[in-house]
C-alpha cells in the first residue's frame, strides 16, 4: 500500500480543513477524526 504522511502545522491549512479542534486526521482530504488522537484500531477501520 502507497501512502503519504504529511503533519500540517501552519494555522491557515488546518482551518481549511474546516477543523476547530487539534489533532486532526484527515484522509485523502476527508476529515476522519478532530480533537483527539485516534487509537490504532480507528485509523485500521478507515
Amino acid at each position: 500500500m502507497n501512502y503519504e504522511i504529511e503533519k500540517i502545522t501552519d494555522l491557515i491549512e488546518i482551518m481549511k480543513f474546516g477543523l476547530m479542534m487539534t489533532p486532526g486526521l484527515a484522509v485523502d482530504g476527508d476529515v476522519k477524526v478532530a480533537g483527539k488522537t485516534p487509537t490504532v484500531d480507528e485509523v485500521k477501520r478507515m
